[in-house]
């Protein structure tokens, strides 16, 4: 087996591991459900009397947050803590014996747990919510696909995110703080709390240049017809690719700086 056929199997096994032990995902389903059930009723109040806030309808801010979470149940994972795990334990020594390249094979097992989540959680969260609450599906058949498009994406861009955070432990050791900082940078300045037409015209220009905007969003503002596809997409395709060759030269940086039992 070699190439993709290689990581493809990293995938597999992946998925057929988190497959046989779902009870977590499960109990996922009631805990986003919480959370949507929470921010709507917070919603709810911020529009009692106004029209808009930020651009968007009550009944658009309460599918925002909806699919915003549903978004979130897909491309969460723990890339970055597994990866210091592995550093700080050395058992990154016995990965880099194997032929193939470890960042891509971290890539291609998150890959797996996305279609876990995206089969048993998110969908079966996406079908609750939307039973108990007025959420609208998307504007058009561009903007659907545009979702689904930009689902793929911000999966890229948060898992380099992760393995830029987790090779990190090469050179600090511990990155409990950098995953904690980076996990609150994601949710609030990428729009999972609130939509980033809520903040100040001045820090909406700031955040559209960071990358955390491409992973909840961008794809949840071309849902809403709110963003042209081509364009939000190509932000996404482009902080992957940027993100794609930071994590190339810090891991090459990391492998000529990484030190195992003192070898």
């Amino acid at each position: 087996m070699t190439g993709l056929g290689l990581y493809w199997g990293f995938t597999r096994l992946r998925f057929l591991d988190l497959i046989a032990n779902r009870t977590r995902f499960m109990i996922g389903i009631g805990s986003y459900f919480i959370y949507v059930s929470v921010y709507a009723a917070i919603y709810r109040a911020i529009y009692d009397g106004q029209v808009q806030v930020g651009g968007l309808s009550a009944s658009q801010a309460i599918t925002y947050v909806a699919v915003a979470w549903v978004l979130r149940s897909v491309y969460t994972n723990a890339l970055d803590r597994e990866l210091t795990t592995s550093v700080r334990q050395g058992d990154v020594a016995l990965t880099l014996l194997r032929p193939v390249d470890e960042p891509w094979s971290r890539l291609a097992g998150a890959a797996g747990e996305a279609l876990v989540r995206a089969s048993i959680f998110s969908l079966p969260a996406a079908a609750i919510i939307a039973l108990v609450y007025p959420v609208a599906p998307p504007t058009s058949p561009a903007a659907a696909l545009g979702f689904a498009l930009g689902t793929v994406l911000a999966f890229a861009v948060y898992a380099q995110l992760n393995l830029l955070v987790g090779i990190s432990a090469v050179f600090t050791e511990h990155t409990v703080g950098v995953q904690r900082a980076k996990n609150a940078m994601v949710d609030l300045l990428g729009g999972v709390l609130i939509p980033l037409t809520f903040f100040p015209e001045w820090a909406q220009g700031i955040l559209a240049w960071l990358p955390f905007q491409a992973i909840t969003y961008t794809p949840v503002a071309m849902y809403l017809g709110r963003m042209d596809v081509a364009s939000g997409l190509a932000t996404q395709l482009a902080w992957a690719a940027v993100l794609f060759v930071l994590v190339r030269v810090t891991w090459r940086r990391a492998l000529d700086q990484l030190t195992v039992h003192g070898g």
